[in-house]
């Protein structure tokens, strides 16, 4: 089942019952009227989110649901499963739009770019997969995973969109997609696991590719910029006090890792 709760005063208000296996994922639509549920009985319902009443059963997929997403304006809606592929609906009717092939593993996760015009697929086949929503074509097959995709984000800011990714390799990447021409191109911007921070092709003055909370923990530990080829990285030494401390890279890339306390 899925259960709707009163987020200020948690009273249970609707149980949306009809799948018959456990459910995987949920979502609620942008305007917050619909909800979508994604199960291992291989379907995706689209429900009424103030009746609770069951409005569509999305049929299809052929092994369970992993992944359910609207996508920005809310017409459509796509669904990553573990037969191997992403299928888009019809949010209104529940009509099937696409059936997108191409990963030869899990799908496990699926995100709308901000603009609604792409689509991210993350995979245990150890890659992510971009999408046009339109016509259902892949534009780009991301590579360098040594573990499969588990989740993909999207955020946009200064003009600029980005892809973010997880992986079963500890990774947390960030990537920006560029368009080009009639296809687009991707650029690691930076990679990191659990204690480690490691910055790529990223500048610290004029701030690309890094969030506020990253640049100030650069300049923290004394980041400076070569001003004039932008390509060379030198850090100071780090205060006494310092809970990390770095080493300086010549090759477009700063590392910071954790001290022991002893």
């Amino acid at each position: 089942t899925v259960r709707l709760w009163d987020a200020h005063t948690g009273a249970a208000l609707h149980t949306l019952e009809g799948h018959t296996d456990s459910i995987r994922s949920v979502v609620y639509s942008p305007n917050g009227v619909q909800i979508a549920s994604g199960a291992r009985d291989n379907t995706v319902r689209l429900w009424d989110a103030h009746t609770g009443a069951a409005l569509h059963t999305l049929e299809g997929h052929t092994d369970s649901i992993r992944s359910v997403v609207y996508s920005p304006n809310g017409v459509q809606i796509a669904s990553g499963a573990r037969d191997n592929t992403v299928r888009l609906w019809d949010a209104h009717t529940g009509a099937a739009l696409h059936t997108l092939e191409g990963h030869t593993d899990w799908v496990t996760s699926v995100r709308y770019s901000p603009s609604g015009a792409q689509l991210a697929s993350g995979s245990f086949d150890n890659t992510v997969r971009l999408w046009e929503v339109t016509s259902g074509e892949c534009l780009k097959v991301i590579e360098g995973f040594s573990e499969g995709v588990s989740s993909v984000a999207w955020k946009e800011t200064l003009g600029r969109v980005y892809l973010l990714t997880g992986s079963g390799d500890k990774f947390v990447r960030q990537w920006q997609v560029v368009a080009e021409g009639a296809g687009y191109h991707t650029r690691l911007r930076w990679m990191s696991p659990h204690a480690e921070l490691s910055v790529t092709a990223s500048v610290v003055d004029g701030v690309r590719g890094l969030s506020e909370m990253n640049i100030r923990l650069l300049k923290q530990r004394g980041t400076v910029v070569d001003p004039l080829t932008l390509n060379k990285l030198a850090v100071v030494e780090s205060s006494p006090s310092a809970e990390q401390s770095s080493g300086p890279r010549l090759n477009k890339t700063l590392k910071f890792w954790s001290k022991s306390r002893n």
